[in-house]
Parts: structure tokens; C-alpha cells; sequence
């Protein structure tokens, strides 16, 4: 026997209720801002827009400080960290990650979920060649930290495992904000998901590409040991980046630079 109209309607109803609060989350990781480093935010087809993913279960909560040095490496104690945000980029990302391979060098890669959704091959070769996943929100919101705080938890936990998901479940230990918009509430509310707020120390600009030589010479003035060093692989051409990248790796190396992840 079919039951009654009103049970028909109050399931529907609960139904359409559900829907309206994941599309409201996922808007809201749009947030007001819709500009990468250089340029518009990524305009990927509808058929690429990201899956609302469980939420998997809570890490452990790690004290809420904004991380922008590393710990020492090496023969010499001197160490850096190379960090990439925006991507995954396919004109951009391979490049880079074959520079890093060849010098043995390990880095730390700040996703966009739209990006690493669109490209999970690269996801998965970020992580198989032994580099860090970081996340960098769905969108690109810089206007993340301003949210109230459970809808900014509950982005960052969505973003967060997105990647997760696109990698093949690797571990996400580092939130960088866009555009380095930091908010205490952000940086409690990445450390209480068990991600480190990861901000950087140099910043050679490269996303205004101004220049291979000019990316170079910021990196090589500023680096000092310890040092977290912000690139991007993704966000707008990056040509000038994976030209200074080139010149860069030997150049540190030489100087007994070791390559380490942010500790």
C-alpha cells in the first residue's frame, strides 16, 4: 500500500534539503574573490566541476601556528623548502617535476580541488615521486578566512579531501591560504583538522612574471637557511617559473642547500 501523501511529500522535502546545503557549501568555497595569483580562476567545463566527497574522519588537531621556516638538512645544516601553488597545471606541472627529479629534489605542491580534480594524473605523480600535498581551497578563495567558522571548517575538510580522494588517499598535512589571507580563526581551524598553516619566507613574484632572471635573482638575494620559498606551477603561464626553477636548483645545491619539506 502506498503510504500516505504527506509522508510522500516530507521525504522529497528532506531530500531537496540535503542538496540545498551541499550546494551551499560548495558556492561558498567560490567565496568573493575569483582571481588565482595571475588571472581568473580556473574555467573548467561543468563536467570537471568538483564531487562533493564525505567528509572523512577528523585528524588529530596540532597546535595552530603559521609555519614559514624549516628545520635545518644536510652535511652543512642548511635547508629549503620549495613550495608551488595553483596547480596542478598540465603544461606546467611535468615540467617542473622533472627539474625536481633530476636533482633529487623534493617539494611541497598547494592545490587548487578544481585543478587536482581535472588532472588526478598529476596528483598522483606529485605523490608517487615523494612531494607533499598542500590545500589551497576547491576555488582559490582568498576570502576563506573570513567565513564564519564552521563553514570554513567544514571547506577546508572538503577541499582537504578532495585531494585526498584524486590522490589515492594520500595524506594532506599543509593548508595554505590564497593569496596568504590569514585569519587566526583560519589558522586554528586548519590545525584543528591536523594541517599545518604553511606560509613561506621568499617570494620572488614569479606569478607577475617579471622575468626568469629576475625570478632568480629574488630567490638567490632572500634564501637563507630554513627558508620556505613560494613558485607556482599553475594559475597562468608559468614559462618563466620552470626557466628559474631550472637555474635555481643547481644554484642552491652548489651552495649545500638540501631540499626538505616544511617541518
Amino acid at each position: 500500500m502506498s503510504p500516505p501523501y504527506i509522508y510522500r511529500w516530507a521525504g522529497l522535502l528532506t531530500v531537496v534539503g540535503l542538496l540545498a546545503g551541499v550546494t551551499a557549501v560548495v558556492l561558498l568555497d567560490r567565496g568573493p574573490s575569483r582571481t588565482l595569483a595571475a588571472g581568473p580562476v580556473l574555467d573548467l567545463p561543468v563536467s570537471t566541476a568538483p564531487a562533493v566527497v564525505p567528509l572523512a574522519p577528523a585528524r588529530p588537531a596540532i597546535a595552530p601556528t603559521l609555519l614559514s621556516t624549516t628545520a635545518g638538512g644536510g652535511a652543512e645544516g642548511k635547508a629549503v623548502a620549495l613550495t608551488f601553488d595553483d596547480g596542478p597545471d598540465p603544461a606546467f606541472t611535468p615540467r617542473i617535476l622533472d627539474l625536481l627529479a633530476a636533482h633529487r629534489a623534493h617539494a611541497t605542491f598547494c592545490m587548487v580541488g578544481r585543478a587536482a580534480q581535472a588532472h588526478p594524473d598529476l596528483v598522483r605523480r606529485v605523490v608517487a615521486e615523494g612531494h607533499r600535498l598542500c590545500n589551497h581551497t576547491i576555488t582559490h578563495d582568498a576570502g576563506i578566512g573570513m567565513r564564519t567558522p564552521d563553514v570554513m571548517t567544514r571547506q577546508l575538510q572538503i577541499s582537504r579531501d578532495l585531494l585526498a580522494q584524486v590522490s589515492g588517499d594520500a595524506d594532506v598535512d599543509y593548508f595554505r591560504a590564497p593569496e596568504g589571507k590569514w585569519s587566526p580563526a583560519l589558522v586554528r581551524s586548519s590545525a584543528q583538522d591536523g594541517m599545518r598553516a604553511l606560509g613561506w619566507t621568499v617570494d620572488p613574484l614569479d606569478w607577475t612574471q617579471p622575468g626568469a632572471d629576475a625570478i632568480v635573482a629574488r630567490v638567490q638575494q632572500r634564501t637563507h637557511p630554513g627558508a620556505v620559498v613560494l613558485l607556482h606551477d599553475g594559475g597562468g603561464p608559468r614559462d618563466q617559473t620552470v626557466a628559474a626553477v631550472e637555474a635555481l636548483l643547481p644554484w642552491l645545491a652548489d651552495r649545500g642547500y638540501s631540499f626538505v619539506l616544511p617541518t
